[in-house]
């Protein structure tokens, strides 16, 4: 068995993720962050870095649901590091699943209403709960509402 820190062929990295090797090749296409050291005759040797980039790729398009341009446009706003951790972070979450975190898309909604950013100018509490509640609800009935479209294809 390889240490960790050795380079992978296409096959061996494909095997590790459950994909087709024409699935990585596509990826190295559409991520210009996946460049993965290239050999005589084109065979292509992945760094740990490049294989824990695809992993986080992988946990984003498959697991969070992202579309290619959704994780594209991730890498633009965010950067390589931050999606280098999801991959991470996600393996501390299923190693320590006692903490439960908020998704990001949750806080994006609630940073103007967050008890931080409460100004006597701002709305009152009361209205500030309500609306919080309100949004969560509906995020709520969308998610009850993914799962009957998800159970309708599977059938």
């Amino acid at each position: 068995m390889k240490s960790k820190d050795a380079f992978k062929t296409i096959r061996e990295v494909s095997e590790e993720l459950k994909l087709p090797q024409h699935v990585l090749r596509f990826w190295e296409k559409k991520f210009s962050h996946i460049k993965p050291m290239t050999r005589g005759g084109g065979r292509r040797y992945y760094r740990p870095n490049d294989i824990q980039l695809l992993k986080s790729i992988h946990q984003l398009l498959y697991m969070d649901k992202y579309t290619i341009s959704g994780v594209q446009n991730i890498f633009r706003q965010k950067g390589k590091n931050y999606v280098l951790n999801i991959q991470s972070e996600h393996n501390l979450e299923n190693n320590n699943s006692v903490s439960i975190k908020e998704p990001e898309f949750m806080s994006d909604l609630f940073e103007e209403v967050s008890p931080h950013n409460i100004s006597k100018d701002n709305f009152s509490n009361q209205n500030n709960l309500i609306y919080r509640e309100f949004i969560e609800g509906s995020i709520k009935e969308l998610r009850e509402l993914n799962t009957i479209l998800e159970n309708s294809y599977s059938s």
